[in-house]
């Protein structure tokens, strides 16, 4: 069964744009991908990176030998090693595919080829809940509503402020204005006092400060309860994250801007974290998320997936969730559907069958969704 065509597209999605690529076989079987730059700056990149990729090392090639081409890749396409977002997220959408391929061919989820399901559901933790709040009282509501609706884990960005344009703006030049220190800590207060002790609270800090600063503030949120912070400071710089992790009690997170194992091997080796968070979408795919899952249980640790892309991502995130022994929570985002432009990337999006704050594994073949094609054929972006 080889790989005869490809289908790649670039569809806007709320607050974020979905990189899908569609690979065809000679044997009527496709499958599906997704690139993890749905925000920021790249987009159009890695849709063109796909393309580029998937012409040069994957038509013509036996959908069946998976890392034979992900390999291939990486060794030949020279950016590769030591590469970054836009390499790795190609590389993932690809993979993804593949898998799926796989999958549908052997009427078996993706993660039974992974080593099967461990367990039967994964715990998440909802994001965007915070979108259009300012203030700690509009905090605190929204909190309170989210967990009104089952979720148990909450994550914000305490250093953002609201931006009508990028929707949350990170601090620039490692600095936060020390008027707004208070601020920071008076949110986290007010969605602890609304929601309770039992409720965990998950801070994003988006690399955006310097120690000195830094470190006034985890000090003084301390006392809140936080259960893990993330990229306290530029993930890019490893001993940084590490002095960090010796100088709080708070476990800290990274991996969102780390890719490979390769990547995350410094983080492990030098203790700069307690939680890993690769991205299926941008780490290189779904085995490469399992071998960095493997590596980080040798250190005693455990693997959150962050997951920032459309819901087809989500699916994709949690064929890793079952498929590795060490998988804390999935990030969702439980309110996409109401952000503006939103187009249904799924048939089913599996943001809609969270319950009790868990998401089951899903039984179908491949990834086990399927494309809304009105929505993702008004974004075509290249056929090869």
């Amino acid at each position: 069964m080889k790989v005869k065509s490809a289908s790649i597209y670039v569809v806007p999605c709320g607050n974020r744009r979905a990189v899908i690529v569609e690979l065809e076989t000679d044997a009527g079987i496709s499958g599906v991908g997704e690139a993890g730059i749905a925000y920021g700056a790249g987009t159009t990149a890695a849709a063109e990176l796909v393309g580029e990729m998937v012409e040069r090392f994957v038509i013509g090639q036996d959908a069946g030998r998976i890392e034979s081409i992900w390999n291939s890749i990486y060794d030949v396409a020279f950016w590769t090693k030591g590469g970054g977002a836009i390499t790795f997220a190609a590389m993932s959408a690809i993979e993804h595919a593949l898998w799926d391929i796989k999958g549908k061919d052997l009427g078996v989820p993706a993660y039974s080829l992974l080593g099967g399901a461990v367990g039967d559901d994964v715990p998440v933790y909802a994001n965007g809940w915070w979108i259009g709040c300012d203030d700690p009282q509009s905090y605190a509501r929204a909190a309170a509503d989210t967990v009104a609706r089952g979720y148990s884990a909450l994550k914000l960005y305490p250093l953002g402020m609201a931006d009508p344009v990028t929707i949350v703006r990170h601090p620039t030049r490692r600095m936060l204005e020390v008027r707004d220190e208070k601020m920071v800590i008076d949110r986290c207060a007010a969605i602890r006092d609304a929601v309770g002790p039992d409720v965990e609270i998950l801070l994003d800090l988006g690399g955006g400060l310097s120690h000195h600063q830094l470190m006034k503030i985890l000090h003084a949120l301390e006392p809140i309860g936080i259960a893990f912070i993330e990229e306290p400071v530029d993930p890019a710089l490893p001993h940084a994250l590490a002095r960090v992790a010796q100088a709080t009690t708070i476990p800290v997170a990274a991996g969102e801007r780390v890719y490979t194992r390769y990547g995350f091997a410094p983080l492990f080796a030098g203790n700069a974290i307690s939680i890993a968070q690769p991205d299926v979408c941008n780490t290189g795919g779904l085995m490469e998320t399992k071998k960095i899952a493997a590596m980080a249980e040798a250190y005693n640790l455990r693997v959150a997936p962050h997951n920032y892309g459309s819901p087809l991502a989500t699916a994709i995130s949690l064929q890793a969730c079952a498929a590795i022994s060490n998988a804390l929570t999935l990030e969702l985002f439980p309110d996409f559907d109401a952000e503006p432009g939103y187009r249904q990337i799924i048939e089913t999006p599996l943001e809609t069958l969270v319950e009790g704050g868990r998401l089951a594994f899903q039984t179908g073949p491949g990834l086990g969704v399927s494309l809304h094609r009105k929505s993702v054929e008004d974004g075509l972006w290249r056929r090869i």
